[in-house]
């Protein structure tokens, strides 16, 4: 697996009293940490489905698609 490190200096907006409400992100930032969200979440669910014993190959996968 790949792993992307990323580390930027943190932009924040603050409100009138100085409190931090939102944090500025480049797009090539938030695409990344999208990225990284999606391949964490997609490996978790494979790992459940692996456990559970409810995954199948691709080979397999691939003929149940196209029979359909």
């Amino acid at each position: 697996m790949k792993k992307n490190t990323m580390y930027m200096e943190p932009r924040y907006i603050v409100d009138s009293t100085g409190k931090k409400v939102e944090v500025v992100l480049d797009l090539s930032t938030y695409e990344k940490m999208v990225e990284n969200l999606e391949d964490s979440y997609f490996g978790e669910q494979a790992e459940r489905a692996l456990e559970e014993g409810e995954f199948i190959d691709f080979d397999e996968a691939n003929k149940k698609i196209l029979k359909k």
